[in-house]
């Protein structure tokens, strides 16, 4: 079958009408010509399987991932990057038109294209290593990906040679680049082939198990003036260029004020940047392990003047709510923040939001409800994972007169 592609979804795939009804194609641009099969019907929009393109548009490119078409991990390398960042430009926009009925027009950053990543989590079986099929649980085995960081890469190159023809029982591998040192953590392993893996990872932080069996602990980040630990279950955003891109224009949104309040704040990494702009700063997470990675932080910092409590900020934040605080931020996961949080942070009645989100929609949504007492003053994007359809958006809110 034949059709036109109108405009590309959120996720990246190509739009086309059939009958009267949506049909979405991963792989195909705006304004081409492709034939299609459709592979699944969904009732209210057909699932359409890209056979060929016909008309090609300008803006397509042959990806260069050899594993593009198999892969899951990228929906946008067979177009021109100018266009991806525009794309996700006019992604948030639309949310906001529909979701908030409100026209914006963010900038978006972006500081690199490939080799970004410093994390990544491996599936294992028999001689193969790499990730899953997108929806299915068969895997792609790869000899690198071009999204990890290189000496990601050139450890995935050993463990190839490791596991072939072994009976080494390992199912998953996380392997994390930070600072140009190597963490490696393997889910399981044959204890019979211990010396032969510390043998080619001498000088690496290397877990087997959750437990250390060589080398450091954690790796340590240099961010601004600060440091912090990574350990193999912190939470530590991958793009490492641009995450610190991100919180310089973040703090650039800070005043020196007496009172911060970080929700969501993980290890800690931006109440430990706010530090210095505020006399008391208070960071609420979910996370015994990321509580205590962000005391070790403080640690490692000499800084006192940072507190965290440990819980659901939904759960916590009203402990707060007889300070006077000057500045919220805020970084929820990607179902963005709920309404009694959201309520309670009006309650406490800062001059300042700043809101940073992985997901448009639930931050449109969570805009919706601190609008009636907050004004949008900037929403800006950083295009944390290239090649794909997501991206990090910035909104700082301030308090209406």
């Amino acid at each position: 079958m034949e059709v036109k592609i109108l405009r590309l979804n959120n996720e990246g795939e190509g739009i086309a009408s059939i009958d009267g009804k949506l049909c979405f194609i991963k792989g195909a641009l705006p304004n081409e010509l492709v034939n299609i099969e459709i592979i699944e019907d969904k009732g209210n929009y057909f699932i359409g399987k890209l056979l060929n393109v016909v008309t090609s548009s300008e803006n397509r490119v042959i990806p260069k991932c050899p594993y593009y078409d198999k892969c899951g991990g990228c929906e946008l390398m067979h177009q021109v990057n100018n266009k991806n960042l525009e794309f996700k430009q006019d992604k948030v926009k639309g949310i906001f038109k529909k979701i908030c009925e409100l026209d914006i027009n963010p900038e978006i950053y972006s500081f690199n294209e490939l080799n970004y990543r410093n994390k990544v989590t491996l599936k294992v079986s028999n001689n193969e290593l790499g990730y899953y099929e997108e929806k299915t649980h068969n895997i792609v085995d790869i000899d690198n990906c071009l999204l990890l960081d290189n000496k990601i890469n050139e450890v995935i190159t050993i463990l190839r040679g490791f596991i072939q023809n072994k009976d080494h029982n390992i199912t998953e591998i996380m392997i994390r680049s930070i600072s140009n040192e190597i963490m490696i953590s393997f889910d399981n392993l044959n204890p019979i082939y211990k010396d032969e893996l510390l043998t080619l990872f001498h000088n690496e932080s290397i877990y087997i198990n959750g437990e250390l069996i060589s080398g450091n602990k954690s790796l340590i980040e240099t961010i601004e003036d600060y440091k912090f630990y990574v350990s193999p279950e912190s939470f530590f955003q991958v793009n490492t260029v641009t995450f610190k891109e991100l919180y310089k224009y973040v703090i650039s949104k800070l005043d020196n004020e007496e009172t911060a309040l970080d929700l969501y704040s993980g290890t800690g990494t931006i109440s430990i940047l706010m530090s210095k702009y505020f006399n008391k700063v208070y960071g609420i997470e979910v996370s015994h392990s990321s509580i205590e990675d962000a005391n070790e932080n403080l640690k490692l910092n000499e800084i006192t003047n940072v507190e965290f409590i440990e819980g659901k900020v939904e759960d916590k934040i009203d402990l707060l709510k007889e300070l006077k605080v000057d500045t919220v931020i805020m970084d929820p996961p990607r179902s963005g923040s709920d309404n009694k949080s959201l309520t309670s942070i009006m309650k406490i009645n800062p001059k300042k939001i700043i809101y940073i989100s992985c997901n448009p929609v639930t931050l449109a949504r969570d805009y919706n409800v601190l609008k009636e007492q907050y004004s949008l003053k900037s929403i800006d994007l950083f295009d944390m994972f290239p090649e794909t359809s997501h991206v990090e958006t910035v909104m700082v809110l301030e308090k209406k007169n």
